[in-house]
Formats: C-alpha cells, structure tokens, sequence
C-alpha cells in the first residue's frame, strides 16, 4: 500500500453516500466518487472538486481494473445483498481493501467465509463500518472481556437522526425474510420474528428490545467468539434532545442521541454491560466510515473481521462526541 493511500467510495451518491463524500472532503480526503449513474455522480464530483467513474457491478474486466488503482473500496452501495459480495470478491482479485456500511446478517456470513481467499490476497474485508455494528461490535469486545470469558452477550442500537435516510429502513426490510436468528452454542438458531422482546434500561430511560438477525450478530460472534449471542432492536423511537439545553447543530435541526448497549454474562452469573452515546447516527456513520479507512490504510490486518477485530474496542470513541458509558442510574 501506498503512503498516501487513494480510496473508491462506491455509491456515492446515495443518502449516505453523499454523507460520506462530504465528510471525507471536510477532513482532505480525496477519494474517487463512484455510482452506477453518471448525472449523479458528476454533478457531485464537480461541488466537491473530487474525481469520479460511472462503474458497475456487472461489467467484471472494467471493474477490477478501477479497483487496480486505488488501495481501497469503501462501499455506501446497498441493496448490500446485492452488492457486497461481486464487489468484495473483485476487490480480493485486484488486492484491493474492501469496507462496506452494511447490516445485514448474510452479508455478514458471506464476506467471513471470503477470509482466507483475503488472507492469501493480502487483503482487508470488513463489513459494518457504520453506526449499528461499530457501537454494538466495540461494546460487545469491551464487556466480554471485562466479564472475563463471557458465555452469553446481548447488543442492542438505538439509532437517532435529524434526516432519515432510505438505510435503515431498506436494512430491515431485507432482513425480515431471514427471521429472527439468534446464536445458541456457537451456532446460529433461528427464532420466530417477535420473540424474545424484553425491556433493558438506556440513558435517556427504559426502552423495549426485539432480537433481529441483523449483522451485528456476526459481528459479535467474530469479536469475542461467545457461543451464545442475541443482537436486538429498539422498538421505540428515539428522543430528540431539547435543542434549548443542547443546542442546535449547523442546519439548525434539533440535536438527537443514538445509542448502542452490550451486555456480557460470566459463567458464575455475574455480568458487565455498558452503553455508547453519540449524535446524529448518519454523521457518525460518515464520520466513522472514513476513521476506517484510514485505519484500514495503515494497518497490518489482513483477511474478513470486525471493527473491533480490526481496529480495537475504543475505535467507535474515536469518533467525535461519542462516549462510553458503564453504568447509569438505576431508573
């Protein structure tokens, strides 16, 4: 790898990819802004001063040899399911690292079983560089290893945004299909969609949980190794924060706080959880997406892992006003 490492955001110009693109421009990244559209693309291009290629998925050759050029793929370009795995193996064949936003859990399943074709390439595949699993996934490795050999753990993320975007939803919506698989034994078990729902408590007071099979339960499993894993949703919708004791941020929107939680049981029973507070979850999405791939540029990481394999369990708190949490009071 190059010292100044060149990086592709591919889907640049959806929702959060624009995001991306923006934050990535604010902090001197330069990265080539790739769609599968050329209007979309160009027009974005030109407002951020950045180079761009209309590229998909479907045209092999012409892929790997724009991947051939730069060190890196980070991927904004959902439907995942779709998308992750042709341009996670392209990435393997042109020696190319791969990052993705994604969450959902057989993407997850796929980009692992491609790590020792990435170990052999030299290659970096991490999937779920965004909000969900980079909080849950960070916490998730912080309480197993406070627990000290954890033999159950439990994730949840609360996510909270001025501007909804089209992500999570569409996240859900192809996640449904596959029900609600949790992980019992070191092996995934499916489990009835509903069940299971039970209440934890979050800093801003109690909220109702769902397992979901979302990526994060992958995730978790690939950071700690604990045999038995639920990852949940929040079933309520998150608080905004009053703007007169928070403060407005620069659209003038109000402030919200998203949250993720991770709780670890220890063979004796005793347990260890935490929580992470951060803001608008698309700015940290944007904002922790390109501490990745600077991360992932300089690293010496190879093959399929976790954010918090690959970077440590503090990586999400590198991210700006996002703190750790390890007890609150008692509601």
């Amino acid at each position: 790898m190059s010292e100044t490492p060149s990086w592709m955001l591919y889907g640049a110009t959806g929702f959060t990819g624009t995001l991306i693109a923006q934050h990535a421009h604010a902090r001197g990244h330069r990265p080539v802004l790739a769609a599968r559209s050329t209007p979309g693309v160009t027009a974005l291009a030109e407002k951020l001063d950045l180079p761009h290629q209309t590229l998909t998925l479907d045209d092999p050759d012409r892929l790997r040899a724009a991947l051939a050029d730069v060190d890196l793929v980070l991927t904004a370009a959902g439907p995942f399911l779709h998308t992750a795995t042709p341009l996670a193996e392209a990435c393997i064949d042109a020696g190319t690292h791969y990052l993705d936003i994604s969450n959902e859990l057989q993407v997850f399943r796929t980009l692992y079983d491609l790590d020792a074709r990435a170990r052999q390439a030299d290659v970096l595949l991490i999937p779920g560089v965004g909000f969900g699993v980079v909080a849950t996934n960070c916490l998730a490795r912080h309480v197993s290893d406070a627990a000290g050999g954890a033999e159950h753990l439990e994730v949840a993320a609360l996510a909270a945004t001025a501007q909804p975007g089209p992500g999570v939803a569409a996240t859900r919506e192809q996640n449904i299909p596959f029900g609600g698989w949790i992980r019992r034994d070191g092996q995934l078990h499916p489990l009835e969609l509903g069940e299971g729902i039970t209440t934890i408590a979050l800093p801003d007071g109690p909220a109702q949980i769902m397992p979901v099979p979302t990526g994060d339960l992958e995730a978790a499993f690939e950071a700690t190794g604990v045999a038995n894993i639920t990852a949940y949703t929040v079933l309520r919708a998150p608080a905004a924060a009053d703007p007169q004791t928070s403060g407005e941020d620069g659209a003038g929107s109000r402030t919200f706080e998203s949250f993720g939680w991770a709780r670890a049981t220890g063979p004796d029973g005793a347990t260890a959880e935490a929580w992470l507070r951060t803001g608008d979850a698309y700015v940290f999405t944007a904002e922790a997406s390109i501490r990745a791939v600077e991360e992932a540029c300089v690293g010496s990481r190879r093959g399929a892992c976790s954010p918090a394999t690959a970077f440590g369990p503090d990586f999400a708190f590198t991210v700006p006003n996002t703190t750790r949490i390890d007890t609150i009071p008692v509601l």
